[in-house]
């Protein structure tokens, strides 16, 4: 099959969804599929360091078109608005040039991508896969980006539009197929496939030489506490700022906060550590994605956190499933899906969304041997390894393919 990707993300990018997008792509080409993805240059924030990206290039059999956006994807709504509005006009121009050429595309959301899709699809019949892991606008709403009601109650009917113009659609958690069908999408037309990990990655990680010097981090008699990902107004980070002036307080034990990754809200923590002078906090920032595994592996504790918002009961964050294969305990500032994951696997303790009293608490239970984490990685594993996960994704998408057909 001829497959055209569609979002606006992709490596040398390195948000949870370019990752996601990247490793569907080349998993696919490697089935014999023939694979092209459109995206756009990579948020300077956002990308792996070193890598000089490229108008056009093949990255393990995988052809990527990057399209020139002149706007930028930030803090302003509005602009973050037109970056999307634009990246989904160059998206369908592409299209309409090489429309011949495709049997399927999948687009990746945000609505975007799900806009150029369902556009391909109402004008030129071009099967429209929507895979579905953030839901907008939604989500935009929870973090606070989307205030205007006029705009939010027409993203809603674009919303509405892309689904019914998307052939078929996949979506991450079993909460969101129930937001979905409450949406009037039909059932018949959604599947569930998760977010993954890649297991021989993360092994063969572990294995690699460090490039940062780790000896002040981990040759102490601190215990470390370790969040990994998007520093975002959805984490809600100042919560971790928090929790570490009580535990600074409270002198009951040696604690160092780990931050590694960038966003938003990190000019606005440097800022807040450094006027109410919290200490034994590092942050790392971006860092190579093969160093990461390191930083899991030699962790006490792992922790990640949403805003307290009901949306996000349906929401399990990417960095979890590396978390999980660590085997290390986790914290998760969470409920519903997350919290019913790291349940099953004894994985951690998922605790009230943003509260730092409730964290602390999560913190002493490990640290003092109340909670014991016995994490079922090889059942984990039976569910959620790449390898696993893309290979039924492949066959779905060859099944659905197929029944278009007919």
């Amino acid at each position: 099959m001829n497959i055209l990707f569609i979002h606006q993300y992709y490596f040398p990018e390195m948000s949870g969804t370019a990752r996601r997008t990247k490793e569907i792509a080349e998993t696919f080409a490697k089935k014999g599929h023939d694979v092209t993805v459109i995206t756009s240059f990579p948020r300077s924030n956002r990308i792996m360091p070193g890598y000089k990206t490229k108008y056009y290039e093949t990255i393990n059999n995988v052809k990527v078109h990057r399209l020139k956006n002149i706007f930028s994807v930030g803090k302003n709504p509005s602009i973050r608005m037109l970056s999307y509005f634009f990246s989904m006009l160059l998206t369908v121009y592409y299209i309409s040039k090489k429309r011949k050429k495709y049997d399927m595309l999948i687009s990746v959301s945000p609505l975007a991508s799900g806009l150029a899709g369902a556009i391909a699809n109402y004008l030129y019949k071009i099967h429209h896969h929507f895979d579905v892991p953030d839901i907008l606008p939604d989500l935009g709403i929870v973090a606070g980006m989307l205030k205007n009601k006029i705009l939010i109650k027409l993203l809603f009917k674009l919303e509405k539009w892309v689904y019914s113009h998307s052939n078929s659609i996949s979506l991450v958690t079993k909460g969101h197929i129930k937001n979905l069908i409450n949406k009037d999408v039909s059932p018949s037309k959604i599947f569930w496939v998760p977010d993954w990990i890649d297991q021989n990655y993360y092994y063969q990680s572990l294995n690699k030489k460090m490039i940062i010097n780790t000896k002040e981090l981990f040759f102490t008699e601190n215990k470390i506490i370790t969040f990994v990902g998007n520093i975002g107004a959805l984490q809600a980070p100042d919560v971790f700022l928090d929790l570490m002036k009580m535990i600074n307080r409270e002198k009951q034990y040696n604690v160092k906060f780990l931050f590694i990754g960038n966003g938003i809200m990190l000019s606005h923590l440097k800022k807040r550590i450094k006027l109410e002078k919290i200490s034994n906090i590092q942050i790392l920032g971006r860092i190579d994605r093969s160093q990461i595994p390191y930083f899991l592996n030699n962790s006490d504790i792992l922790i990640s956190n949403y805003i307290n918002d009901p949306i996000l009961d349906t929401y399990i964050p990417g960095k979890i499933f590396e978390y999980i294969i660590s085997g290390k305990p986790i914290i998760m500032g969470g409920r519903g899906d997350v919290k019913e994951l790291l349940t099953k696997y004894n994985a951690g303790i998922a605790v009230e969304p943003s509260n730092p009293q409730k964290i602390k608490k999560g913190v002493y239970d490990i640290l003092s041997g109340d909670y014991v984490c016995n994490t079922n990685i090889k059942e984990f594993l039976d569910i959620y390894s790449m390898e696993n996960v893309i290979d039924k994704y492949n066959d779905l998408i060859l099944k659905i393919n197929k029944y278009y057909k007919n």
